[in-house]
């Protein structure tokens, strides 16, 4: 960080921190150390207490016992959201107000920023152990998105060959992802499949979040549990089978646990599309 009368210049790594937990909203300190392949710990720590100190992040950290073992959890403060501001919202600066709150997010909001990133470290392993690289645009980055602001989708990812080669196994090039809270309401989960439908049959740019080939769009969705997904995969194959121009629009349903258990295997989702 470069520091002078006037001003603070965070380094380039230290911005690379900060599009992070830009992207993320909360990310801790494991979760930033593996994203940025960095083997040292000590370095990051470095990175962040400065970070911290200068007010571009906040910190959550429990000296609690058993709780003192879990990583800190970062999230943008004032001067880092000065910089997210300068970086990525110059011409529409009020897009910025809402990490203002931030510092006073709920443990449901914190915990659920921290699940999709771990979601998403698994799809770089399983990319990079293929030769490949994976690829994501979270909820925070497609918020002003106008094809997407009646879905609202946690993440949008892609999967891209490595160099030019080709990825050996079957996860989609492109999806949309959904982590459903245990939380959500059905008739709120019901309602998010009816406005996904209404994407697919009513908006002509849906194609930029397809499957390559242009003709599919694919739904990834990870449940609660399995009474959750059954339920939501009976609407779903009902509402699909009733709904006009709906052809390649596919989900893809499975549970927090099976993720833990099975990891992102072939067998691990249920598909579920037009009969």
């Amino acid at each position: 960080m470069i520091i002078t009368d006037d001003y603070i210049i965070p380094s380039d790594k230290q911005m690379d921190i900060l599009e992070l937990v830009y992207k993320f909203r909360f990310i801790n300190r494991k979760q930033i150390q593996y994203l940025m392949g960095h083997k040292d710990a000590r370095r990051i720590n470095a990175w962040l207490k400065d970070l911290v100190e200068h007010k571009y992040l906040g910190r959550i950290y429990s000296h609690k016992l058993l709780e003192n073992t879990k990583p800190a959890i970062y999230y943008l403060a004032n001067e880092g959201i000065g910089w997210v501001r300068v970086n990525h919202y110059e011409d529409e600066p009020y897009k910025v107000k809402r990490f203002y709150q931030d510092k006073h997010a709920s443990e449901r909001f914190i915990n659920h920023c921290i699940s999709l990133c771990d979601l998403y470290i698994k799809y770089q392993e399983l990319a990079k152990k293929n030769k490949g690289v994976c690829l994501i645009g979270t909820s925070t980055e497609l918020w002003y998105e106008e094809e997407l602001k009646n879905i609202r989708p946690d993440a949008c990812i892609e999967v891209q060959p490595e160099d030019g080669d080709d990825i050996d196994y079957k996860a989609p090039p492109s999806f949309l992802l959904e982590l459903i809270e245990q939380y959500v309401p059905m008739y709120a989960l019901r309602y998010k499949i009816d406005r996904y439908i209404a994407f697919k049959s009513e908006t002509e740019a849906w194609d930029i979040y397809a499957t390559e080939d242009l003709k599919s769009i694919h739904i990834r969705m990870v449940l609660p549990d399995q009474k959750k997904l059954n339920r939501i995969k009976k609407y779903i194959q009902r509402r699909l089978n009733e709904s006009y121009d709906v052809d390649g629009l596919t989900f893809f349903l499975t549970t927090n646990q099976q993720v833990k258990e099975k990891g992102l295997t072939d067998g691990l989702w249920q598909e579920v599309k037009e009969e």
